[in-house]
């Protein structure tokens, strides 16, 4: 477990508990969902706890954490007026071992994904389709895909994206292609009592202030997500 704290004198302090994802909650304290909530919460202390995903989702279910996200899975959850994140779901796969004509050919490969967001990332529109198995974590499934005990990989684009950039200059990265599938709208979430109530309802309001100073569209253009910044946040 690993805790970063943002910390502002006399300020009740929210724990944010969530796993560390490239881009989005660096355990540097950087990323996507890091800025933004430092930002919305700026006169709040915020002490953000890094986990196992699951953890994540049970210790705000439980309320032993106010929040967490952004995700998919908001039922026994509080969950903000809008979703953060507008993000595409994604096949990477190599060239050499597979073609892609549509969702129906992935029947004749087999899949890897990460077991902590399958219910995210397989949805039931595409279960018809997607034959494979699932491992403990992402990096796991990247092995499999590289080794060639996986054909294709299901994850979000954003998160393959990065993968193809830590290759760097490699010729490797030439070999993989990514297809979108799918998408999701993710969401920040918080525990379903009266602190949850009052933390979303500030949250909601941070939000608008920072869309009407025009502060928000920069830090999705930092990471590279405009793309993935959802219609209801660039008003």
């Amino acid at each position: 477990m690993c805790l970063l704290s943002t910390r502002v004198a006399n300020a009740d302090t929210i724990r944010w508990v969530t796993e560390s994802w490239q881009n989005y909650t660096n355990k540097d304290g950087s990323g996507l969902y890091n800025d933004i909530v430092k930002a919305v919460f700026a006169e709040h202390q915020v002490d953000i706890i890094y986990m196992p995903w699951k953890r994540a989702l049970l210790e705000v279910k439980n309320g032993t954490a106010d929040m967490s996200g952004a995700t998919t899975a908001v039922d026994g959850y509080l969950t903000p007026r809008d979703a953060i994140l507008a993000a595409p779901i994604s096949i990477l796969f190599n060239k050499k071992n597979m073609t892609y004509t549509g969702l129906s050919s992935l029947q004749n490969y087999v899949a890897v994904w990460a077991s902590p967001y399958e219910d995210e990332l397989v949805l039931t529109a595409d279960r018809a389709y997607i034959k494979g198995f699932s491992v403990l974590d992402r990096e796991t499934s990247y092995k499999l895909l590289v080794s060639g005990r996986a054909d294709y990989f299901v994850d979000t684009k954003a998160l393959h994206q990065a993968w193809l950039e830590s290759l760097g200059q490699d010729a490797k990265a030439a070999e993989y292609q990514l297809v979108d599938i799918n998408h999701l709208n993710l969401f920040m979430i918080f525990s379903d009592n009266a602190r949850g109530q009052k933390l979303k309802d500030i949250f909601d309001q941070g939000m608008t202030r920072l869309i009407e100073k025009d502060q928000l569209r920069p830090i999705y253009e930092k990471y590279h997500f405009l793309e993935q910044m959802p219609i209801t946040l660039r008003q």
